[in-house]
């Protein structure tokens, strides 16, 4: 059995002017000790599907329909009494942003006590002997026990957020966008200490990112998110040797890799549709250079092109040419030609 199944999920936000579908139509299983990576633009509904996980969507988001089944129970179905139960202890989160995440008034070390004894019988010594390990293992003195936030530098605020999130040794962690502001050097070691301390304690994990260089660095799996849809699942080692939605495409283009020094990035023009009234057909097409008139009337079945690699695409079949044209410059710029077309026409 799977630790995870997300059936059939969908997540809308409820506005005045009616439901913001954030999340449709999700579905993927995460095996024990698997690291899974989301990926896509910020808007495109990771942060929202790894929020349910835990139960943590604002007072507007519901859940009209779906099932997330973790160690065989729904979690849709639970009380918040029985969600508050799994938090911390078998679900936890490594937050965004650390300096949101710690009480500000409050020193380091009394928080992450404060979270083991939510959930355990341990005696302040105790909790204070087990933060200290925590501290030394993802590389922090004991001393800093003691600081107050305000006296970390931003990555050792993240490295204590990491201490909180693994110190009950949950079967699942969720890190969403864990190095955001970081260098590269101290984003390269704590990505690296969160591995290390993953195998160590064999939980599974999602990593909720928009650099997909972090998930080539860490994760087994990928699924690329568009407007609130799953566009591509893979290996992860598949995804960068053979990626097949457009959008895949057009993220790897976006990014530099060491294998093409000196050739310029190209990047996506336009942005993510209007989730309150979304698109008939593929969510993708609007910024697609490879649309057709198919793509703008009808969405797109996740269909399996080679063994567990999934994409929702009406024309896998041409994938080779979609690879060669994503690397050339005119092929995005015809796009960002029509939009601006299109808002020429709709303004006149």
């Amino acid at each position: 059995m799977a630790l995870l199944e997300v059936k059939d999920l969908d997540i809308d936000y409820v506005t005045e002017k009616g439901p913001l579908k954030a999340v449709s139509d999700i579905s993927f299983t995460l095996e024990e000790g698997e690291r899974l990576g989301l990926v896509g633009e910020s808007g495109c509904g990771k942060t929202t599907l790894a929020k349910s996980l835990m139960r943590l969507l604002p007072s507007n988001g519901v859940i009209p329909k779906g099932e997330l089944i973790f160690k065989g129970e729904d979690l849709v179905k639970k009380s918040n009494e029985e969600i508050r139960k799994l938090r911390w202890k078998e679900i936890s989160m490594i937050a965004q942003s650390a300096m949101n995440a710690l009480d500000p008034v409050y020193r380091v070390g009394d928080q992450i006590v404060e979270a083991i004894q939510a959930h355990t019988t341990m005696s302040d010594s105790d909790a204070m002997s087990r933060a200290g390990e925590l501290f030394e293992l993802v590389g922090l003195e004991k001393k800093r026990l003691r600081d107050y936030p305000h006296q970390m530098s931003g990555g050792m605020k993240q490295r204590a957020i990491i201490a909180m999130a693994l110190s009950l040794n949950p079967s699942l962690v969720i890190a969403d966008e864990p190095t955001t502001a970081l260098d590269v050097v101290v984003q390269d070691r704590i990505l690296n200490q969160i591995i290390q301390i993953q195998k160590e304690i064999n939980s599974s994990m999602v990593f909720i990112t928009h650099d997909i260089s972090v998930v080539s660095e860490t994760c087994n799996t990928i699924i690329v998110m568009y407007g609130g849809k799953m566009m591509e699942k893979s290996s992860t080692r598949n995804f960068f040797k053979e990626p097949y939605h457009p959008y895949s495409l057009g993220l790897q283009n976006a990014f530099p890799s060491i294998m093409d020094i000196g050739e310029e990035l190209i990047s996506i023009p336009g942005s993510p549709p209007d989730l309150l009234n979304p698109p008939k057909g593929c969510r993708f097409a609007e910024r697609c250079p490879f649309a057709t008139d198919k793509c703008r009337e009808e969405d797109p079945a996740l269909v399996e092109v080679s063994e567990e690699h999934f994409v929702a695409c009406h024309y896998t079949e041409e994938v080779e040419r979609f690879r060669v044209d994503a690397k050339k410059r005119e092929t995005w710029e015809s796009v960002a030609e029509r939009l601006v077309s299109a808002v020429s026409e709709g303004s006149s």
